[in-house]
């Protein structure tokens, strides 16, 4: 009797319901189906808690450090797990660091540009090309509380205010002439896969303006025991850029931050991986206080020649924040989180 697994017929993706995601799930069912002729990848969406609630600030979802990351998830996994889906297509940011007990990131794909986008309300866009143009008490949205936090500590003289929804309902809310908005900060990546790149007023230079944890990238969410599904999606990864985002992701879940944490990333390349040697990296690492009231930033450089390495020098970056101050600075946002969830009830 053969010992070999059956040929896989169709593998079936799972999604959310917006634009930016089926433009994504598109995107990884095309590269799989040139990687895998023959095998069908049709997918299905699911309505996630986040995409239901669109109003509720991500800082008001207290709790464990992954706490705001499952709403964007946890449907979807459900699925997974069931076995009605067998891999799952998210933004890598939204992912949590912890997944649950039978899943696991089976690949890591295409990354766009990481950095945040400003976009400024049509009316605005001759008048200002930088936040730093706009007149004290301007009105910026972003439903990021990393993007909050940045933009009071780098730009108190504006107003920062909640923004949810999809991309073009926020663009929406920008562009509103009754609208309170002269700006909103979108990450770049999705802009870009929706055809809106000429929206985008500036891209912010991560040396300024750290970007989310895998933010760009796509995660292929697949059960934990599945082997040859990990193997077909393991074709269409781009193996630097798995590991530049698992060191990424290392340090948030080193230092056990979630979506409702202010964690920021930069990673650049300094050495670009050879036949003969390993990419050497260099991770900055950022934590800062939601009121703008405090920045904290370590960086590191390694080589990194495999999983085990991009996970050290996530780890190593992290230690670094938590024994300089981040420790504090963490347990100090918790407390705060813990207020406003309390206060919401």
């Amino acid at each position: 009797m053969s010992n070999t697994a059956p040929t896989v017929q169709e593998l079936r993706l799972g999604t959310r319901n917006s634009k930016l995601a089926l433009v994504q799930a598109e995107h990884v069912s095309k590269e799989l189906s040139r990687a895998h002729p023959g095998v069908q990848f049709p997918w299905q969406t699911v309505v996630v808690r986040g995409d239901a609630d669109k109003s509720t600030p991500f800082l008001k979802f207290a709790g464990p450090s992954d706490a705001a990351k499952n709403i964007w998830t946890e449907e979807m996994e459900t699925k997974l797990c069931a076995g009605e889906l067998d891999l799952l297509v998210h933004c890598l940011k939204d992912m949590p660091t912890h997944l649950p007990e039978n899943c696991t990131l089976g690949a890591i794909v295409y990354r766009e540009d990481p950095a945040d986008a400003l976009v400024m309300k049509e009316g605005l866009r001759s008048q200002y090309t930088d936040l730093s143009q706009l007149p004290p008490g301007s009105v910026v949205g972003t439903s990021s509380t990393r993007r909050k936090a940045l933009l009071r500590h780098r730009y108190p003289h504006l107003k920062v205010e909640e923004c949810r929804g999809n991309l073009g309902t926020r663009l929406r809310k920008l562009d509103d002439p009754e609208g309170p908005f002269s700006a909103i900060i979108l990450a770049t990546a999705g802009m870009v896969r929706i055809n809106l790149e000429d929206r985008i007023t500036k891209r912010l230079p991560p040396s300024e303006f750290p970007y989310a944890v895998g933010q760009g990238a796509l995660g292929i969410e697949i059960r934990k025991q599945d082997t040859q599904t990990e193997t077909m999606v393991r074709k269409i990864e781009d193996l630097l850029t798995r590991r530049i985002c698992l060191a990424e992701r290392s340090m948030l879940r080193t230092l056990q931050g979630g979506c409702s944490s202010p964690v920021a990333v930069h990673c650049t390349i300094e050495q670009a991986p050879t036949a003969s040697s390993a990419a050497q990296l260099q991770l900055h690492g950022t934590i800062i206080h939601p009121h703008g009231t405090t920045l904290l930033s370590e960086r590191t450089t390694a080589e990194v020649g495999t999983d085990e390495d991009a996970e050290a020098l996530g780890a190593t970056v992290a230690r670094l924040l938590l024994e300089n101050g981040g420790q504090a600075l963490l347990e100090e946002i918790r407390s705060l989180q813990e207020t406003i969830a309390t206060d919401a009830k």
